[in-house]
């Protein structure tokens, strides 16, 4: 296992491989770049953040609703 990234893509066809072989299995360029996974988490972690008064409101309702009715 190398250090590096795990996702690469064909400057041809633009599929994603998740090898570290440098040629592209569907067209046979051999030239592939690097994904950058970092934009995909981090808008990952802004859609969360942003839920998350939602879902703390909808739990915070749910326990005084269960405490009201007990």
């Amino acid at each position: 296992m190398g250090l590096g990234p795990s996702q690469w893509k064909c400057k041809d066809c633009g599929r994603k491989h998740r090898t570290d072989r440098k040629q592209c299995v569907g067209c046979g360029y051999s030239v592939l770049t690097p994904v950058d996974n970092e934009r995909r988490l981090s808008r990952a972690v802004s859609v969360g953040l942003a839920l998350l008064p939602a879902v703390l409101a909808v739990l915070t309702m749910g326990v005084l609703a269960w405490m009201l009715f007990f």
